[in-house]
């Protein structure tokens, strides 16, 4: 029996030993090369000898060292003054890159993410503007209620259109593939998503209602779950905002045409009500969007997808509907277009356009 119990008790010492030598080792910072021949050098600095060139997707890891000066470098039209960083490539060899030529990831930023992010934003848009985006993910992080969640969502809207206006001043339209890579604007804006529209000429931030909803959840109250919901469903293509709503067709990069007939603008219309009597912490918000769905219905410029029948019967119910968000002079407009739907080609109203004529 004694001798089971020795072997037994030098078996749980090794098996402890051996799982203590399987615990793995810290992991440096990942990063990730953003463009093509990324000079992987031996020593920090433009005129160091070259180790290999890098192809854009290369997983790099973080040696802990950074260089004691910057350099201003050119890539794809912007103008980068940042570091150098001694890195690890996955085949185990160690060099120096430069870091404006690198993807990372401030989910949990490390030291180095935070230096890279404040030198990026601060060359690109300036010291200001790159200290408000800043502030902007502190206030994200530290959202605890939904009158939090309504200052943080306009702040980022704020600075969203502000940096939306510089990138189109500043950054050059030329050929595509040397367009400049700033999807790297998701880490430093939260539950924002860059996208290139205008046939690629240019960068925008999209909020992603899919994160936001998630931080909505988060908080005792219900106001910005509702708030986040409605939003999804205005937008519901990947729940991402977009420049047309679920009331309007795009059937080419700048335009479309308005659906309704189809129910969205009466449906949408009644959520929008519901919403703002049931709480107007975010009033601004969802009036501006029941503007824009009015101003879909009544503008001379729309275009209808639909049959004037369908139409005609859509704007029927919404007149009659008796919603409270919709103001007088929103009732009368409204009254007033569905009088020129009677007779579409007297009132130069382009009806059925799904017929392609």
């Amino acid at each position: 029996m004694e001798k089971w119990i020795f072997i037994g008790i030098l078996f749980f010492l090794f098996g402890c030993q051996s799982d203590k030598k399987a615990q793995p080792e810290t992991v440096s910072t990942r990063l990730i090369t953003n463009i093509e021949d990324v000079r992987l050098r031996e020593a920090p600095g433009e005129n160091s000898k070259v180790l290999s060139s890098l192809p854009k997707g290369t997983v790099l890891y973080d040696l802990g060292e950074v260089s004691n000066f910057t350099t201003k470098v050119q890539l794809r039209g912007i103008q980068f003054d940042e570091p150098w960083l001694k890195v690890r490539t996955e085949d185990g060899t160690a060099g120096w890159v430069y870091g404006g030529s690198l993807h990372f990831t401030m989910s949990d930023p490390s030291k180095l993410a935070t230096l890279l992010m404040e030198k990026r934003l601060q060359t690109l848009f300036g010291k200001l503007l790159a200290d408000s985006i800043r502030a902007y993910r502190q206030d994200f992080q530290a959202v605890q209620s939904a009158q939090g969640f309504a200052a943080m969502y306009r702040k980022g809207t704020t600075l969203r259109d502000t940096m939306v206006g510089l990138m189109e001043a500043r950054i050059p339209v030329g050929d595509p593939d040397e367009r400049p890579d700033l999807f790297w604007l998701e880490q430093a804006m939260p539950s924002f998503v860059p996208q290139l529209v205008a046939e690629g000429t240019i960068y925008y931030l999209f909020w992603d209602y899919k994160q936001l909803i998630t931080k909505a959840k988060a908080t005792k109250e219900t106001d910005d779950d509702d708030f986040v919901n409605l939003a999804m469903a205005i937008f519901p293509e990947d729940s991402i905002e977009f420049f047309y709503p679920v009331w309007f067709m795009q059937t080419w990069d700048y335009g479309g045409s308005s659906l309704l007939g189809r129910g969205l603008h009466y449906k949408m219309l009644a959520k929008m009500d519901e919403a703002l009597q049931k709480s107007d912490l975010f009033a601004p918000e969802i009036m501006e969007w029941k503007s824009l769905l009015v101003n879909d219905i009544t503008d001379f410029n729309v275009t209808y997808w639909e049959a004037k029948e369908k139409i005609v019967a859509e704007l029927d119910t919404i007149v009659t509907a008796n919603y409270k968000i919709l103001t007088a002079a929103d009732k009368i407009a409204l009254q007033t277009r569905r009088k020129q739907f009677e007779m579409p080609v007297e009132n130069k109203i382009q009806v059925n356009q799904q017929s392609g004529n």
